[in-house]
């Protein structure tokens, strides 16, 4: 830390640089590009698949406001759709009696770090060509569908390393993963303002870029995050053992436990239990 406070000036872009190539290792994704919030990647996510006022964006009403607040803070509209009762993610079954001529993009939020249905999703992508996929994986960074990362499932992957989320730095920031060459460069222009080089700017942008110090904190606890997680999976295995296995109720009690597909690798960033 103190060297980056000494020598900020000269390392400050190597620091981004060396996150955004670890991310891309740790996700397979051929494109990371950090930027100031899960909120902001959102933004960008929406801006470099332009978004305009009046498109739909089909979406979970079962999320953190910023979800729904970044489509209308575009001037789009939010369509819900209710959610599986079992996993907490948007229903995708229910998806296809939403689509108009008027939505582009879905926006599918993998909430207390599981994914929804992501071949589901991927048949209704086929179908409906023009619909551009999003995953808000504020929560879920490290989550896997079928042994692969979210951001192999959709157009764009968006996540958040506020200091709550399971990959957390020390103050805010966050990332948008593609693998898509022309999305990541429009996203890294729009990062800066819309620039293309200094003082040409190309596109109406954000000042969105992450701060150094978070960089270096994400970096460092990036090395020890495989083991976090798997520490994550031993602790919810507890809490399904003590909360339903041997749940002294569960003769007087419905209860609901966390579904897990075994196709999924849920992160548990929360445990959920419902009675």
């Amino acid at each position: 830390m103190c060297k980056i406070i000494t020598k900020l000036k000269d390392i400050k872009q190597q620091i981004l640089n060396y996150l955004e190539k670890n991310l891309e290792k740790f996700t397979g994704a051929k494109y990371a590009i950090t930027c100031s919030s899960g909120t902001d990647a959102l933004l960008l996510a929406m801006m470099a698949l332009d978004i305009k006022p009046g498109d739909e964006i089909i979406t979970t009403p079962f999320t953190f406001i910023a979800t729904a607040e970044t489509i209308a803070l575009l001037g789009a509209k939010p369509v819900f759709v209710d959610i599986d009762e079992k996993t907490y993610n948007i229903d995708v079954t229910k998806i296809e009696e939403k689509i108009t001529p008027k939505p582009k993009a879905i926006i599918a939020v993998s909430l207390y770090g599981q994914p929804c249905d992501l071949d589901a999703l991927e048949q209704l992508k086929i179908k409906h060509s023009k619909l551009k996929i999003i995953i808000d994986g504020a929560q879920s960074f490290g989550a896997t569908y079928k042994n692969k990362a979210e951001v192999h499932y959709c157009d764009i992957y968006t996540t958040s390393f506020f200091p709550a989320k399971p990959l957390g730095c020390f103050g805010d920031g966050g990332a948008v993963l593609t693998n898509n060459s022309e999305l990541a460069k429009k996203i890294k222009m729009l990062r800066v303002h819309g620039q293309n080089k200094r003082y040409h700017h190309k596109y109406i942008g954000l000042g969105g870029r992450m701060d150094t110090i978070q960089c270096a904190v994400v970096n460092v606890k990036l090395k020890y995050y495989k083991k976090d997680l798997a520490l994550r999976q031993e602790v919810a295995k507890k809490y399904t053992k003590l909360l339903i296995t041997n749940n002294q109720y569960t003769n007087t009690l419905s209860t609901i436990d966390p579904s897990i597909q075994n196709s999924k690798f849920n992160i548990q960033h929360w445990y959920r239990y419902r009675l």
